[in-house]
């Protein structure tokens, strides 16, 4: 008897979400999720599977990739993480977030057959595996699998991709995936299988001589540098979103062999499935961005976009962190930037404290508003009367608090 014909406990979306908020941990290794996909009868193996990777852009690259394999009429899922205000964003279905319900019963019986086979299962272990049944119970082609951290070690690996998105290498999680670039690159390709395909979306003299070396190693093949600036303009997006629905939509190319008849309609339906990825708002008046901006090139890249957006206009900054990030070189760019920069703690247990932020980096003139609502209600009445705007980053949990406020009108 298989997880497919294994009796599961009937989970409501609100039951699914405790269990997997309690499960939440970092692990290492394969073992236990394959151990899963096996008891769930290894649902992966009906389908081809694509392993997006990288330091930055991986969330827009899979949704866009995957958007665009149906474009060209190829049934596609994209696995996400993390999710910023509801679990449900994980799971994309042809095009579209399942629904709590949908969730709930396929994550239910991952965490139901893991449970009854003994196997200690992490958070993103069982949403990985429990992904994967769903979109091989919808009857997909395509799983778009976004990794969690690096690939060598991480859940979806144990997939077997057939082909890997390399996004770029920079300096998150370094003291796990490495000091150096190449370290981190080979980290990140730790998923290529031999006779696998790699894209790759970077020129980094670095990067592009590790995949040589992991390519021939492996026998497999290499396509790219793809560095393809997109159409922001045309699309209404970022210069560094586009750059990413570019990489995805090439990638989707590449693999079927032939183009994508409207890559316009792809690029359009991209934002509405990734909250806190320049989403725009406005609060009295000031148009507020709200994007995670989590390392230090994620966070130049968010001010390039809102500088080539709002051109010089006054910035107010409402940045919150984990402690495990690089704060300090996250904070170079912002210093450089925000005439006003209000500190806040994320809704995360890892959250750095505000104030000691603004100690430890000598941010004397930085405001301390730990509740991150009160701290984008202040920052945006600082920016009324200048004609400003804001920018809410440095964490998506910081963004989820925000994006609870701004929404709720």
């Amino acid at each position: 008897m298989d997880g497919r014909t294994l009796p599961a406990r009937r989970f409501s979306f609100q039951e699914v979400a405790g269990e997997l908020d309690r499960r939440k941990r970092m692990t290492l290794g394969l073992e236990r999720v394959e151990a899963l996909l096996d008891a769930l009868g290894s649902p992966e193996e009906g389908l081809k599977v694509v392993q997006v990777v990288g330091t930055n852009g991986k969330g827009t690259t899979a949704v866009a990739l995957a958007l665009a394999l149906e474009e060209m009429g190829e049934p596609a899922g994209a696995y996400l993480s993390p999710h910023v205000l509801s679990y449900v964003e994980r799971v994309v279905i042809r095009g579209r977030r399942v629904s709590e319900e949908g969730f709930a019963a396929g994550m239910g019986r991952a965490i139901s057959v893991a449970d009854a086979r003994g196997i200690p299962a992490s958070q993103f272990e069982l949403l990985t595996a429990g992904a994967l049944g769903m979109f091989c119970e919808a009857g997909l082609s395509w799983a778009v699998l976004e990794a969690g951290l690096g690939a060598r070690h991480d859940a979806t690996t144990a997939a077997r991709p057939g082909a890997v998105v390399l996004t770029n290498v920079g300096r998150d999680h370094a003291e796990i995936l490495g000091e150096t670039t190449e370290e981190r690159a080979r980290e990140k390709l730790g998923g290529l299988r031999e006779g696998a395909a790699l894209i790759l979306g970077t020129s980094a003299p670095e990067v592009v001589h590790v995949a040589r070396e992991e390519v021939a190693r492996r026998r497999a093949r290499l396509i790219g540098p793809v560095e393809e600036a997109g159409e922001p303009e045309a699309w209404g997006m970022a210069p560094y979103a586009a750059r990413n629905v570019a990489l995805g939509v090439k990638a989707a190319e590449t693999l079927l062999g032939k183009e994508v008849p409207d890559v316009g309609r792809v690029a359009r339906r991209v934002p509405g499935l990734l909250p806190g990825r320049f989403e725009v708002h406005r609060l009295e008046g000031v148009p507020v961005v709200v994007d995670g901006g989590h390392n230090p090139e994620g966070m130049e890249a968010v001010l390039r976009a809102v500088r080539s957006v709002y051109g010089g206009r006054p910035l107010g900054v409402v940045f919150g962190v984990l402690q495990d990030k690089d704060i300090g070189s996250m904070l170079v760019p912002v210093r450089g930037e925000a005439s006003v920069l209000v500190l806040a703690r994320p809704e995360d247990g890892l959250a750095a404290d505000p104030g000691w932020v603004r100690q430890e980096f000598g941010l004397r003139d930085a405001r301390v508003v730990p509740d991150v609502g009160e701290a984008v209600e202040l920052a945006a009445r600082e920016m009324a009367g200048k004609g400003g705007v804001v920018l809410v980053t440095g964490s998506l949990y910081t963004c989820a608090a925000a994006l609870g406020r701004l929404r709720a009108g």
